[in-house]
This record gives C-alpha cells, structure tokens and sequence, in this order.
C-alpha cells in the first residue's frame, strides 16, 4: 500500500529543513532528499587542523527568521572579531580599503574629485528612473559611472558572481528600491533609517554546517537521505512522488530544489511551468581555501576580505580572509583563505584543472597579498551552474511561475527572491506558516 502523508518536502537543502522545522514537531511530513547528507551548499568541511566552508563563509546578521531560528536551536552565532571589520577592493593592482561610512567616500582615494561631486548629487536625483532596469542603470543614475566601477561592480562579483549590467536591480537589491521608493534617494533614506542597527555578518560556532546539522536532528525519521525522487504525478487532489525503491502520495509537496532539477521533475506536471523555471540561468563558480604559515603572508589581513572590479581583468572574484572571521578555524600560528574564480566574467573557469587554479592564485592573489610561498594545503570546490543568475526578466519570470503553479504546490529555492541564507529561511518560514488548503 503506497504510504500517505499530508506534507512531502522535495530537497533537505537549508529550505526545505527550514520548512519543515517552521511546520512544527506535530506536522505530518517527510522530507526527501536525493545525497547523502543534508544541507545542499551549506556545508562545513574538515581536513586536519583546518575546518572551511562549501558554501556561504558566514550568515547576515539582523534581526529577522534566521536569527530567531538560531535562537530557538540554541545557537552561538558570533559576529567576527573587530581587527575583520574592514573591507578592501582591488584598485589597480592593490588593496584599496572601502570605507563603510558613506561620508567616508569623499576622503577616499576610490574616487575622484569628479566621481565625489557625482556621489553627493545623489539627493537630486530622479527617483522615478531607473528603478527597473540593471543593477548598472539604478547606480549610474543614482551615484554615476564612476562608483559604479569602483565599488558595486566588485560588489556585485562577490555576490552574485554575475554582470551588474545584465541583472535586474529589483531582484538583486529590492530593498534599495524600495527605500528610493519611499524616501526619494539614497542619501534621504539613510538620514530616514539613522540610528537602525547595521546588518552585519555572524558564524555559528563549528561552522555554518552547526545549523544543518540541529535542523536535522529535529526533523529525526521524517528526514529521509539517499532517496531521490525520480517522478512526480498530479491527479488533480493529490500528489504522487516516486522515488528510485518506493512511492508516496501526499495532499502538498513542497519542491526545495536547484531550478534545474525542480524543472525536470514538473515537465510531466506541467511542461510550460518547468520551461519557465529552466529558463532560469546560473553561474558558475571555483571556490579554493588555500592556507599558509602565518610568516609567510605580507599582509595584515585586518579584515573581511577584498573583491576585485571587472575593469581589473583578472578571473578570481575576491579573497575572504576565514581566518579572520572565524579565529577558530586553523591554528593561530597559520592562515586560512578562501578565493572565488569564475561566474560570469570567466564561466571557463570551472573547467580548469586543479594545476591551472593555482597557477590563478600564485599569478594574481599572491602579489596583492604577500603571499612569499605557494600554499601548504588547498581544498578546490566546483560549482557548476550553481548561483542563479537575476537577470532583467527574473522578478515578472518569477511571478509567472507561481502563478502558474498547480494546487498544493510550493516552490523554495535561491532561483526564486534572493540567495542569501537569510533569505532562504524568511521564504520557507512564510511558506510554512501559509494556508495549505
């Protein structure tokens, strides 16, 4: 007999665990998932003395679900040390330190006495222009060209590995639309907002896989690992999930997946449906964490870490500093760095072998940080089509989809509103709290 279950949640990746965990210890729920092991990307490894990240190298802090949820699991999140508090970008050939005070900009040597003047006539800007177009549009309008290449191309690289003039302002940074929306200009809304705690980062003491790992064991046998779905039917009133050794049927399902794999399995459903979420693109990306004897780095390394512009022509994105922002994971005597090479500036990347990865770092990330010998342990980590790119169409591409969702089925994903784990866990909690009639 094919077993029944009103909920049945596709993909234990860090939405679907916190779906089920927002659904509550009393929910009649399974959650599938196809590896052998939960938490998609949000993973920590291990290799000796030194612990390193797969995926995110450490969570936003604000005041919201993802911090509420670490509340409730009993937690440690710490914020990293003050001597990790600055950020760089490289500026021809060196590290530049960005300063996070806007009025800070005028004093920098990011930009010029022109790029300043543009900077401060913000405030008379049009606020009705350029609110949906390219990430490019929205900022060569509001605060011009110039800044534009110096500070949010680089911004832009490091966090969504993609190109700022093909991706859409309103799906990657809608909370600067909407302050321009509600206040008139940036500056305004600052002025507005002062006094508001600034998000800021934090990590969970063990690495991020620490969430991963409570949220599973909450979910207990209801969490089924190295069961991949391989078909998916709708009858109208109910759902049936195959898997590759049994099959389910359930009232809701919840498909918690990359939009590839999501797609594939909603082309029997809905063959216009998964067109629409596999026309959904995604970079992808090298990340390598490369380590060092503490003597042999030049640098003071008194930060987050740097990004680098386009306008630099180099392939990797930037370099975090985890051994700054977590002092716990490798010796002190030793540093612990994480570079990012690819997306859409070189998606070849991928492909590279490891010798060709770390010629990359030995050619452009010693010289910008002192580097006198090549690295006494790496760890490469390939993503292939991983980060979704929010490219122009992506916010009305999205709001199709979900309108043409079929009963009873719920989407989750970093294709979907936004990337960061934060965001992941606001979207699930909302979806679990919502009506599922």
């Amino acid at each position: 007999m094919t077993p029944r279950v009103d909920t049945l949640v596709v993909g234990a990746g860090i939405s679907g665990l916190a779906y089920a965990h927002a659904r509550g210890p009393s929910a009649d729920l399974i959650v599938l998932e196809a590896s052998e092991r939960a938490g998609g990307l949000v993973r920590t490894l291990r290799d000796g003395d030194f612990r390193f990240e797969h995926g995110p190298e450490a969570l936003r802090s604000e005041n919201g679900e993802l911090s509420a949820l670490l509340r409730e699991l009993g937690i440690e999140a710490r914020e990293p040390p003050p001597n990790a508090s600055k950020r760089f970008v490289v500026q021809r050939g060196k590290l530049v330190e960005v300063p996070l005070a806007p009025h800070r900009l005028l004093t920098s040597s990011l930009l010029s006495l022109r790029g300043k003047l543009r900077l401060v006539s913000e405030p008379w800007r049009d606020p009705k222009l350029a609110l949906d177009g390219s990430v490019a549009d929205f900022v060569r309008h509001r605060i011009g060209s110039e800044a534009l290449d110096a500070l949010i191309d680089p911004l832009v690289g490091g966090i969504h590995a993609g190109d700022p003039e093909r991706l859409s302002m309103r799906a990657c940074f809608p909370r600067l639309v909407t302050l321009v929306e509600q206040h008139g200009s940036l500056f305004k809304a600052l002025r507005a907002t002062r006094g508001s705690p600034s998000p800021s980062v934090m990590k969970p003491r063990g690495g991020n896989a620490t969430l991963i790992d409570a949220l599973a064991e909450r979910l207990r046998d209801k969490l089924r690992l190295a069961t991949p779905v391989t078909g998916l039917e709708y009858d109208g009133s109910r759902w049936q999930v195959r898997t590759s050794n049994s099959a389910y049927e359930a009232a809701r399902v919840v498909l918690a997946l990359p939009s590839s794999a999501a797609a594939r399995l909603l082309s029997p459903v809905s063959a216009p449906l998964a067109r629409a979420i596999g026309s959904i693109t995604c970079e992808s990306l090298v990340s390598i964490a490369h380590a060092y004897a503490r003597d042999d780095v030049e640098h003071a390394l008194d930060g987050f870490g740097y990004l680098v512009s386009s306008r630099e022509r180099l392939h990797h994105l930037g370099t975090l500093f985890s051994s700054r922002i977590d002092v716990e994971c490798c010796p002190e005597d030793w540093v612990l760095l994480r570079t990012m090479i690819g997306g859409a500036r070189h998606p070849e990347v991928v492909d590279w072998s490891d010798e060709q990865i770390l010629d990359c770092l030995a050619r452009e990330v010693a010289p910008l940080l002192g580097l006198r010998r090549k690295p006494t342990w790496t760890s490469i980590q390939r993503w292939r089509a991983t980060l979704p790119r929010f490219e122009l169409p992506h916010v009305e591409r999205v709001a199709t989809i979900e309108r043409s969702l079929p009963p009873r089925l719920t989407l989750l994903g970093n294709w979907l509103h936004g990337i960061g784990v934060n965001h992941l866990v606001a979207a699930a909690s909302v979806a679990a709290r919502g009506p599922r009639d």
